[in-house]
């Protein structure tokens, strides 16, 4: 396993480097050449047009895992050294300097956002998954839901049970103001993205609190609810982590389509005003 993995940061080392040296490589080009060639937008635009298709092959080759072309995990870190260089040829690309016309500003900001996510994805897509195992037990994301119902109605079911052997009033509104609520969705999802003790804490404090006015035969009672209260606050923790694994994808992809799209709309509009080609 150990050999494994030191080939696997062998692998991503060289990638890595390979990377810098082509984005220097760009960046030497565009000073010594950019002068002598002054309409270079022309074929930096192209080879980023071909860079955004080649981007956008991987999310066509993660729908298709059948074909034989090299597994996902290579595709991946392919597509992360290729999106590096796609930021700097974007630079060279608009000359490092805030584009003019509503089109090009508008697809500067799209490829902004997409750049942007696309760094903050691999982190999310690098560490979540990691946290979640730290965690123990992991819940589909699909059965988040059930399993928040079943926590609900169980924490329901033990004061209603205590209502009936006359439980005291200070603990029925605890539940009703306090807890009812935070079993009836999840809540505190940027706490623990942030890996915040305080939602916890704080409940812990109000169960110290209220146990001050709990009869002796209530404190079972409040210790099972407490329980249930710390299983909720790991479902939400374990809903924050998958909901962002997930959301990133619907900010990430779409917009990747909408500037292949905007480019290509971009490319008609500079050939249509521009007279003859290069």
């Amino acid at each position: 396993m150990a050999k494994k993995e030191l080939e696997l940061v062998r692998r991503r080392f060289a990638g890595l480097l390979l990377t810098l040296l082509t984005v220097g490589g760009l960046f030497a080009a565009y000073v010594f050449f950019a002068p002598f060639y002054p309409r270079h937008a022309y074929l930096s635009g192209w080879v980023f047009l071909a860079v955004m298709l080649f981007l956008t092959f991987f999310n066509f080759r993660k729908k298709i895992p059948f074909l034989r072309m090299g597994s996902v995990g290579f595709w991946l870190q392919v597509h992360i050294y290729v999106g590096m260089i796609s930021g700097a040829l974007f630079f060279v690309h608009i000359s490092f300097s805030w584009p003019h016309g509503l089109l090009n500003q508008i697809i500067a900001v799209i490829f902004a956002i997409v750049f942007v996510s696309g760094v903050i994805g691999l982190w999310i897509s690098r560490s979540f998954p990691k946290r979640l195992t730290v965690a123990g037990f992991e819940t589909p994301f699909e059965r988040m839901p059930h399993v928040r119902t079943a926590l609900r109605k169980e924490a329901e079911a033990l004061v209603l049970a205590g209502v009936d052997n006359q439980t005291s009033p200070v603990i029925a509104e605890f539940f009703t103001d306090k807890i009812g609520l935070f079993f009836a969705k999840p809540h505190n999802l940027v706490a623990h993205l942030l890996r915040s003790q305080n939602p916890q804490a704080s409940h812990r404090s109000q169960f110290a609190e209220i146990r001050r006015y709990a009869k002796r035969t209530e404190l079972d009672m409040l210790g099972k609810l407490e329980d249930l209260v710390e299983q909720k606050h790991l479902l939400d923790y374990q809903y924050a982590l998958q909901f962002t694994l997930r959301a990133w994808l619907f900010v990430h992809i779409p917009l990747s389509y909408s500037l292949l799209i905007l480019s290509v709309a971009h490319i008609i509009v500079v050939y249509s005003f521009s007279g003859s080609a290069p």
